[in-house]
C-alpha cells in the first residue's frame, strides 16, 4: 500500500488535542505513526494513551512498555492509564463489557482535561472492524442505525470520537506499516481465542466466507455505505418528526401512533438522548398506539435500569423509578382528566361548587370559577420560588413554605407545584403545604368554585404466581373489603422502607400461606378507583406450595387461555389480556425459574 494511511482532513477543524489510543497492536501503531507525521504541521497536539487492564499478566505489562518504547521515538507524549478491570466489574458484567465501560469512563475523564481547548480521540478501527461490526448488531436485530455501527467522525457521551481508518481493511494497514520498515507490533493472544463473539466471526467465520465468496468482502463494504445513506435519510426524517411530537414534559401520543415502524425507535432515541429504546419497551408502546381509549387511560412502562415511562393526558413522559420519583412538567387539563398523578402525589379535580363551606387543610382548596384558569402547569419546585400565601400581603419563598411543613429536603423534589399554565406562570397551590392568595372565593355570598385536592399514590404490589401445571392464581375479594367479589392478582400495599420485592414475599405469605421466588417485573398498572389511586407493580413469580384461604378470599387456578374470562377488578384486567398475550413468553420464565431452582428456599424442615 503506497501513499498516505489517511488525509490530513479527518481530524476536523477546531481540534487542538488529539488523543491516540494506542494499544500496540498493528491499528494502534499505524494510526499514531500516520498522526505523527501529520501533527509536525497541524494546529493540534498530539498525545498517546495506552490503557493497562490488568488482564495479562506480564505480556501486558510488556505492551505497556513497547509503547512506551515507540512514544519516545516519536516524541509523543503517553499517558498510560490502569483499569484493574477484574477488580471493577460490575455484577453480571463480563471482561470484555466492563473493559470498554472502563475505557469510555477514562476517555471522558482524560478529554474534560482539555476542556477548555477542544479534543478528540482517535481509534484505530478498520474496515475489517465494520465488517466484524456489521455481523454482530446484525445477529443482535438492529435497524438501519444500528448496522452503521462505526462512524469516521461522532460525538457521544461528551467525547468526540475519531475513526480514520475506516476504509483501510487489516491487511493494508500492515502493509503501510511494512512499506516504512516496521514490522514489530504487540498481537494480543487472547484475540486469537475464540471466548468472545467478535472473535469466532473474525478467525473462524469470515475467513471461511471470504474464501468460498472471493468479492464478499468488498460487496460488504459497499453494502455498508449504503446502508449509511439509508441510515442518515431515515434520522433526518426522524428529527423532523421528533420536532413534531415533541411537547412540554413528552411526546404527543398521537404523533407516535403516525409514525411509520422505522421512524418511531430513532424519534425515542432522540427524546432519550441517543440512548437505544429497549425492544419490549417497544412493543408495550406499539401496543399503547393501537388502543383506542390511549387518552383516557395512564399508566407506566418499565425497562431495564430503573426507570420507566408513563403515560398521562395524551403524552408519553419520562420518570426515574426507584428513589427518584420526580416527574418532569406536566399540563393538566383538569376537566378532562380529573385525577393525575405527579411523583408520589395524586391531585384531584373534584367538582364545581356553589356556596357552602370552604375546605379546611393543605390537602383541599377551592377557588373561584369565573377567573381560574382552564389548564394549570405541574412541575417540581424551581429555585427562586415564591408564592404569597392565603390571607398573607407579602411572598414567602417556597423552601421556607416547605421549611414549614415540616417537608424534608429529600422529598420537597416530589412534591407538585400547581401554576397557571399560561403565562406568567404564577403559583396558585402546594399540595399539602399552602395555597396563594390568587382566585380566592367569598364565603360569605353565593359563588361558584373549583375544589381540588390531594392524595398520595397508594403503590402496591400483585404476584402472577404459576403453578407447576402451568396454571395461574387467582383470588376473589372478601366479604367487607372495597369492591368484594371480584377477582385479583393477589398482592398488597407496600409498608414504609420495603421493597416491592420484599412487599410481595411477606403479603403471599400473610395471604395465603406460600412461599414464593419472585421473578421479573410483567408490568406495571395505574388505575384510579375514585376512593384511592393505585399503582401496581406485577411481579411473574413461581411456588410448589398450595395456598390456604387465611384472609376468606376465594382463590382457584385458570390457564392463560382461561383467564380473560375472569372477572377482575380495573387495575389487574388489562394484565389478563397481557398474559394471554404472551403466555409462550411467560412460560419459558416460569420453566427457566425453576430449572434454576430458585424457589426450595423457605419450605425446608
Amino acid at each position: 500500500m503506497s501513499g498516505p494511511l489517511f488525509p490530513d482532513s479527518s481530524i476536523p477543524s477546531g481540534i487542538r488535542t488529539v488523543y491516540a489510543s494506542f494499544s500496540g497492536g498493528a491499528d494502534s501503531l499505524a494510526l499514531l505513526v500516520r498522526l505523527s507525521e501529520l501533527a509536525k504541521d497541524a494546529p493540534w497536539e498530539l498525545r498517546a494513551v495506552h490503557f493497562e487492564h490488568g488482564i495479562r499478566g506480564a505480556e501486558s505489562l510488556a505492551d505497556a512498555d513497547f509503547c512506551r518504547t515507540v512514544c519516545d521515538r516519536l516524541g509523543v507524549p503517553l499517558r498510560v492509564v490502569p483499569l484493574l478491570v477484574p477488580d471493577n466489574m460490575r455484577p453480571g458484567e463480563g471482561t470484555e463489557a466492563a473493559a470498554r465501560r472502563l475505557r469510555q469512563e477514562a476517555w471522558q475523564e482524560i478529554v474534560r482535561e482539555t476542556e477548555n481547548q477542544p479534543a478528540a480521540v482517535a481509534l484505530g478501527h478498520n474496515a475489517d472492524d465494520r465488517i466484524e461490526s456489521l455481523f454482530l448488531r446484525l445477529m443482535r436485530g438492529s435497524n438501519l442505525s444500528g448496522l452503521h455501527a462505526l462512524h469516521a467522525v461522532r460525538e457521544f457521551n461528551g467525547v468526540t470520537w475519531l475513526r480514520p481508518l475506516l476504509e483501510v481493511p487489516r491487511a493494508g494497514i500492515e502493509a503501510w506499516l511494512a512499506e516504512r520498515g516496521i514490522h514489530a507490533f504487540r498481537t494480543d493472544f487472547t484475540n486469537l481465542q475464540n471466548d468472545y463473539d467478535r472473535n469466532k466471526l473474525r478467525n473462524a467465520v469470515l475467513p471461511v466466507l471470504y474464501r468460498e465468496f472471493p468479492r464478499a468482502r468488498a460487496g460488504i463494504l459497499t453494502a455498508l455505505h449504503a446502508i449509511a445513506d439509508d441510515a442518515a435519510a431515515l434520522d433526518d426524517a426522524a428529527e423532523e418528526a421528533f420536532r413534531q411530537a415533541v411537547r412540554p414534559g413528552g411526546l404527543d401520543l398521537n404523533e407516535l401512533k403516525k409514525l411509520p415502524p422505522a421512524l418511531l425507535p430513532r424519534v425515542l432515541r432522540l427524546w432519550l438522548g441517543g440512548q437505544i429504546p429497549d425492544r419490549h419497551f417497544i412493543e408495550r408502546l406499539r401496543d399503547l398506539l393501537d388502543a383506542p381509549d390511549r387518552h383516557a387511560a395512564s399508566g407506566q412502562i418499565p425497562v431495564d435500569g430503573g426507570q420507566i415511562f408513563l403515560w398521562s393526558n395524551g403524552l408519553l413522559q419520562k420518570e426515574v423509578a426507584a428513589k427518584n420519583e420526580s416527574a418532569g412538567p406536566v399540563v393538566w387539563d383538569y376537566r378532562v382528566v380529573p385525577a393525575i398523578r405527579f411523583g408520589k402525589t395524586v391531585l384531584r379535580f373534584r367538582e364545581e361548587v356553589s356556596g357552602g363551606g370552604m375546605p379546611s387543610g393543605a390537602d383541599a382548596v377551592l377557588f373561584d370559577a369565573e377567573t381560574f384558569p382552564d389548564k394549570l402547569l405541574l412541575a417540581a419546585r424551581k429555585s427562586g420560588d415564591e408564592l404569597t400565601p392565603f390571607g398573607a400581603e407579602y411572598s414567602v419563598s417556597l423552601k421556607k413554605l416547605f421549611t414549614d411543613a415540616h417537608v424534608s429536603a429529600e422529598e420537597q423534589p416530589l412534591r407538585p407545584v400547581v401554576r397557571n399554565a399560561d403565562e406568567p406562570a404564577e403559583i396558585l397551590w402546594v399540595p399539602g403545604v399552602r395555597r396563594s392568595a390568587s382566585y380566592p372565593v367569598d364565603p360569605s355570598k353565593q359563588f361558584k368554585g373549583l375544589l381540588f385536592s390531594s392524595e398520595p399514590l397508594v403503590d402496591v404490589t400483585a404476584a402472577v404466581i404459576g403453578g407447576a401445571d402451568g396454571r395461574i392464581l387467582v383470588c376473589s375479594r372478601p366479604a367487607g373489603k372495597h369492591m368484594a367479589g371480584k377477582w385479583e392478582f393477589p398482592g398488597g400495599k407496600i409498608e414504609p422502607g420495603e421493597t416491592p420485592e420484599d412487599c410481595i414475599r411477606r403479603e403471599i405469605r400473610e395471604e395465603l400461606g406460600m412461599e414464593i421466588a419472585v421473578g421479573p417485573v410483567l408490568t406495571v398498572m395505574e388505575h384510579d378507583y375514585g376512593v384511592k389511586y393505585v399503582r401496581v407493580t406485577f411481579f411473574l413469580a413461581v411456588s410448589d406450595d398450595s395456598p390456604s384461604a387465611k384472609d376468606r378470599q376465594g382463590f382457584r387456578w385458570v390457564t392463560p387461555e382461561e383467564i380473560d374470562s375472569v372477572d377482575f377488578l380495573d387495575a389487574d384486567r388489562p394484565v389478563s389480556a397481557e398474559i394471554k398475550k404472551k403466555s409462550k413468553k411467560i412460560s419459558g420464565i416460569y420453566n427457566k425459574m425453576r430449572r434454576e431452582s430458585v424457589i426450595w428456599v423457605s419450605k425446608q424442615p
